[in-house]
């Protein structure tokens, strides 16, 4: 399954509408959210009637009347049901048909005032705790580290360390991403020219457990001043079972080192991913060594006592 978000910095110019249009027709987006499209909502079902036609459309013109934010959507493959809409998100959960799959979205175009951003932030605090598998992706118009910005001008710490309580307190983090470093950039020339990482894609703890092969990628921004951004999702049509730790494995002799030497296996990512990675890993292990050491417990059982049996037979 494939989702992108895209700050394409207006749709009402014809060939950016066009060059969108391409966009979804080439990369066979399941979920697309387009961001600033300045579409008004009265124009809205022209365009997606010449554009977008075989797609389900979804906009936040109710919470503010520039069209900030659509989501469009396959209905072949997905279902999307909008749960919250505001100025500056649109929060929603995501169906997929093939596997029964659930999960939940929020499509963020932040303002660029720092004032503004907190109704945002103080929103995502609410819907994280409401959600499981989470996925918070787009354009915050803010810069989670100085390093993610480069430019002649002065940082504003306080935008920056407003952003990153936001993100502490949901449990967010940057998936694995490959692609441009810098997300945005104002096209001036020289000294004026400015780069910064304003668009990104967040995950909680419990999509990186359903989904731990998904990434971003951040393509080149085009005729935009953005570039997209693409999340591969690698769905199954069956969950793993849930993991359930024996305390009959700690006795085992080489429970400490199989535990030692999963954790201590070296991965790269963000903080959170190698978090999970190296759990999976344990995980792994020791069910390798629960498979090797005790499978078919019951028929074991059986062996001793058919055995027991007959010694004490043997007895008489």
């Amino acid at each position: 399954m494939k989702l992108c978000s895209w700050n394409v910095r207006g749709c009402n110019d014809p060939l950016m509408l066009q060059v969108v249009a391409d966009f979804i027709r080439q990369c066979h987006f399941d979920i697309l959210g387009i961001l600033e499209t300045r579409i008004k909502e009265k124009n809205k079902n022209k365009v997606v009637t010449a554009k977008f036609k075989s797609y389900q459309v979804l906009s936040n013109c109710n919470s503010h009347n520039n069209g900030r934010i659509w989501i469009l959507w396959n209905p072949a493959t997905v279902t999307v049901s909008s749960l919250e809409t505001q100025a500056q998100f649109v929060h929603c959960t995501v169906l997929h048909h093939a596997t029964g799959v659930l999960f939940s979205a929020t499509f963020v175009y932040a303002f660029n005032d720092a004032l503004a951003r907190e109704s945002l932030w103080s929103a995502l605090r609410t819907i994280s705790s409401t959600v499981r598998e989470w996925v918070v992706l787009g354009d915050f118009n803010v810069v989670h580290d100085v390093a993610e910005k480069v430019s002649n001008s002065s940082h504003n710490l306080n935008d920056i360390l407003a952003f990153n309580a936001c993100i502490l307190h949901c449990a967010l983090d940057d998936l694995q991403s490959s692609g441009c470093e810098y997300t945005w950039s104002n096209k001036q020339d020289g000294n004026a020219r400015v780069w910064c990482k304003l668009d990104r894609v967040l995950v909680n703890a419990y999509w990186l457990d359903q989904f731990s092969s998904s990434s971003a990628t951040f393509l080149p921004a085009g005729i935009s001043d953005h570039s997209p951004a693409v999340i591969d999702v690698f769905l199954e049509k069956r969950r793993k079972a849930r993991f359930i730790f024996l305390n009959c494995w700690v006795s085992d002799p080489s429970y400490q080192t199989r535990v030692q030497e999963a954790w201590g296996s070296q991965v790269q990512g963000t903080p959170m991913f190698r978090l999970f990675s190296k759990l999976r890993n344990v995980r792994f292990s020791l069910q390798s060594m629960h498979r090797a050491s005790y499978s078919g417990i019951q028929g074991r059982l059986q062996l001793a006592k058919d055995e027991l049996e007959a010694c004490q037979m043997r007895s008489h």
